[in-house]
């Protein structure tokens, strides 16, 4: 697919996304022919993954629901910034190591759907 713009969750393979960060890479000269040490992306992941948490932190419960309810505007857009952010990395490190997201994640559940419930507990 090739307008972005029309891309989006419902019509887009993680493979198509794969491509795209990758086709980023090549363009802004990043990396060898646009695959970057796999060990710096991943703590680049870790950096990101930080600026993501500080939209979360000291917020309050009236805030949270504001954010959950689609009331605050501003923060979700950080949001959803920073954890493009994530997503890019994560998406070339699984890129260049050979790793098939879909697979691990379905793996994963599998893995925790064997353990057994623990009850939640929101003040943790």
């Amino acid at each position: 697919m090739n307008d972005r713009s029309a891309m989006n969750d419902d019509n887009t393979t993680v493979a198509e996304l794969k491509e795209q960060v990758h086709q980023l890479c090549l363009r802004k000269g990043w990396g060898v022919n646009g695959v970057q040490n796999p060990q710096h992306v991943a703590m680049a992941m870790t950096v990101e993954m930080s600026e993501l948490l500080e939209h979360f932190q000291w917020l309050d419960p009236e805030n949270v629901t504001a954010l959950m309810e689609g009331r605050d505007e501003e923060r979700r857009a950080m949001i959803a910034e920073e954890f493009a952010d994530v997503m890019m990395y994560g998406l070339q490190l699984t890129r260049t190591l050979g790793i098939d997201i879909t697979g691990q994640v379905l793996r994963k559940i599998d893995i925790v759907d064997r353990r057994p419930p623990k009850p939640y507990n929101p003040k943790r």
